[in-house]
């Protein structure tokens, strides 16, 4: 495969492909290389395979890590400009309080849609392609990418690797490894977006149940923090949107050797004194699903039982089950206004070999299509520059 070009992407996922169909766009010569056979694997399971591609209530409370470094790069894209670029692509969108989601409701319009965007522009496209070194390069290709298929000498490199959520779909964080070979530094690395395991060997008698009430987490002690919605209960403990988006927290938290304690909250909408008065009149019965009631008429079944039921949690489902990597290169060493690394000039790091991380509802995804966008329009810059 000996080959040269002004842009080597390494890595064919959500940020890879939109970078280098944008990089091909504007006619530079564009190389992307997957380990994978196919590429966008992980982006064709999001949403359990529905996708949802980004979110109009964009807001970097949403996000984990540097704040103002993560609002500087959101600030650069509105969630419009985002549809406007995939409707270009033949992707019509839907909507659901706030949520985008492609018309079809399928993921692999999205995917299918990228690589077409990628191939109908030139992009050489190679799969089943793993990186093993980066080497400095000399004069016009400053970079050397020995691969398993042999040899590309490029211009500029595109780091969009990904990290090691969900390796079952290819994610190794190989990427890691490569950007500490170019001078960066990788924080810790937590499962995100996943379900808890927690103490008790009741939850197998409640397994497969759904409560719509609030999730919160105490961390020595103290409440931190807390989400409204279904709450899914499994043989382990707890999993659904409200777990996940804490549970990057929790894997933190765990590392540090901290006492973590979950409490479900089963009606957030009633007070105490309501509920009791309800309980009072009707019981549990109506109010929490039937295999519960055994489990909770076991202990001292009073309203302030149900408004904070409290569970160690010991660990989470792991990277296997997660959605998402907590953790990535440290952002003060790649500008936000390039994605440029500051290490190893002419290199750009994008999507979630960074260290951010959003909550559930698309803003993974929001930042992968920014980060892609603001690499493309900077490589663009320079390129046509010199």
């Amino acid at each position: 495969m000996d080959q040269s070009c002004d842009v080597v992407v390494i890595g064919a996922g959500a940020s890879g492909l939109l970078c280098a169909g944008l990089l091909a766009e504007q006619n530079l010569e564009v190389i992307l290389l997957e380990k994978n056979e196919k590429v966008g694997r992980k982006l064709a399971a999001t949403g359990n395979g529905r996708c949802n591609f980004t979110n109009r209530n964009m807001d970097v409370s949403h996000y984990y890590g540097d704040s103002a470094w993560i609002e500087s790069v959101l600030s650069a894209w509105k969630v419009d400009e985002i549809v406007r670029q995939f409707e270009s692509m033949g992707v019509y969108h839907r909507e659901r309080d706030g949520y985008l989601y492609p018309y079809t409701n399928q993921a692999v319009t999205v995917v299918n849609a990228l690589q077409s965007f990628c191939l109908d522009n030139g992009v050489k496209l190679y799969t089943g392609c793993k990186v093993t070194s980066i080497q400095r390069g000399k004069q016009k290709y400053r970079y050397r990418v020995r691969t398993s298929n042999g040899v590309v000498d490029a211009t500029y490199l595109v780091l969009a690797t990904g990290g090691t959520a969900n390796e079952p779909l290819g994610a190794d964080g190989s990427g890691y490894k490569l950007a500490k070979g170019l001078g960066h530094h990788v924080t810790p690395i937590y499962p995100g977006l996943t379900g808890l395991i927690c103490k008790g060997n009741w939850w197998k008698k409640v397994a497969g149940t759904r409560v719509l009430g609030r999730f919160s987490l105490n961390l020595d002690g103290k409440e931190i923090a807390g989400e409204c919605g279904e709450i899914q209960i499994t043989r382990e403990g707890v999993s659904g949107i409200p777990v996940f988006q804490l549970s990057r927290v929790v894997a933190e938290a765990l590392d540090q050797g901290k006492r973590v304690e979950g409490v479900i909250d089963f009606i957030p909408g009633m007070t105490s004194e309501q509920l009791s008065e309800w309980m009072d009149e009707y019981g549990i019965q109506g109010i929490v699903p039937l295999k519960w009631v055994p489990v909770l008429s076991g202990r001292e079944l009073n309203a302030s039982l149900l408004k904070r039921f409290s569970f160690e949690v010991t660990d989470t489902m792991g990277m296997e089950r997660a959605q998402v990597s907590a953790g990535g290169v440290y952002l003060d060493e790649v500008s936000a206004q390039t994605m440029e690394s500051k290490k190893a000039e002419d290199v750009f790091l994008i999507g979630e070999i960074l260290d951010a991380d959003g909550m559930c509802g698309g803003y993974n995804l929001h930042f992968a299509w920014c980060t892609a966008l603001t690499a493309a329009m900077s490589i663009c810059d320079t390129y046509y520059e010199d």
